[in-house]
C-alpha cells in the first residue's frame, strides 16, 4: 500500500462514480492510499468537494457537495449499466407515498429501481440504467451487508457500481468517530478504518459470488 499524506483520489474518478451529479468547482483532500488488499485493487482518501453558487445579488459563495471518505475498489469485470445507491432523504422527510413520487421525478438520475427489502427501501434509493443488472447486484445478502454497515457508521453512505468499479462515499459529520477520518500518520490503522476497508472488499467478494450476473457476457 502506498500512502500519500497530501494526496487525493483523482477528481475524474470522483466525478465518474456518478454518485454526485453537481458540478465540482473546488476539490481537495488528503490521506490518499492506493494499493492492493487480498487481491483487490483499492484506493481511497478524504475528499472535500464544493460548487460555487450565486445568490440573487450575483455574489458567489461555496456550497459543500461532499466531505468525507471516498473509496474505489476494482471488480475486474465491467458492469453493463450504472447502478447508484443513495441515502433516501425524500422518503424520510415526506413519507413513503410522496417520497416515492419525488424519487421517480429525479431527472438527473437513471430510472428508479424498487427493491423488495422494506428496511433497505427505508434507508436507500436505487437508480440504474439497467434494472435487471441492478437487482442482480443488490441481492438480499448485499442489501443486508449495506444496512449493517450503515448502522455501524451512523452516517450517510452512497455506493455506485460503474465500469467494473465499486465506489463508496461515506459522509462525515460531528457524530462520526474522529479516528476514521484523521491522519493515518497520527492514528495508523484503527479498528473503524479497517472495518470500512473490509466493507468495500466484502462488496467486491459478494459480487464475485453472484455468477448469474457475469455468466451472461
Amino acid at each position: 500500500m502506498r500512502y500519500v499524506p497530501k494526496g487525493v483520489v483523482p477528481k475524474t474518478i470522483f466525478e465518474t462514480s456518478y454518485i454526485f451529479t453537481e458540478r465540482v468547482d473546488r476539490y481537495s483532500g488528503d490521506d490518499y492510499v492506493r494499493g492492493e488488499i487480498e487481491g483487490v485493487k483499492i484506493e481511497f482518501s478524504d475528499i472535500l468537494a464544493k460548487k460555487i453558487v450565486k445568490d440573487s445579488k450575483g455574489r458567489n459563495s461555496e456550497q459543500k457537495i461532499f466531505d468525507g471518505l471516498f473509496i474505489r475498489a476494482e471488480f475486474n469485470k465491467h458492469f453493463k449499466g450504472k447502478t447508484v445507491v443513495l441515502p433516501d432523504t425524500a422518503q424520510k422527510f415526506f413519507g413513503d407515498y410522496i417520497g416515492s413520487i419525488l424519487q421517480s421525478k429525479n431527472f438527473s438520475r437513471d430510472k428508479l429501481v424498487k427493491m423488495d427489502n422494506p428496511a433497505f427501501e427505508k434507508e436507500f434509493v436505487v437508480y440504474s440504467s439497467d434494472q435487471i443488472e441492478a437487482r442482480y447486484i443488490l441481492t438480499h445478502s448485499m442489501m443486508e451487508r449495506i444496512l449493517r454497515f450503515k448502522k455501524k457508521v451512523k452516517n450517510d453512505i452512497a455506493i455506485s457500481f460503474v465500469y467494473g468499479f465499486v465506489h463508496i462515499a461515506i459522509h462525515k459529520d460531528n457524530s462520526l468517530e474522529p479516528t476514521v477520518f484523521s491522519s493515518l500518520l497520527e492514528y495508523k490503522i484503527v479498528k473503524e478504518y479497517v472495518e470500512t476497508l473490509y466493507f468495500a472488499l466484502g462488496i467486491v467478494e459478494e459480487l464475485k459470488l453472484n455468477e448469474k450476473l457475469w455468466s451472461k457476457g
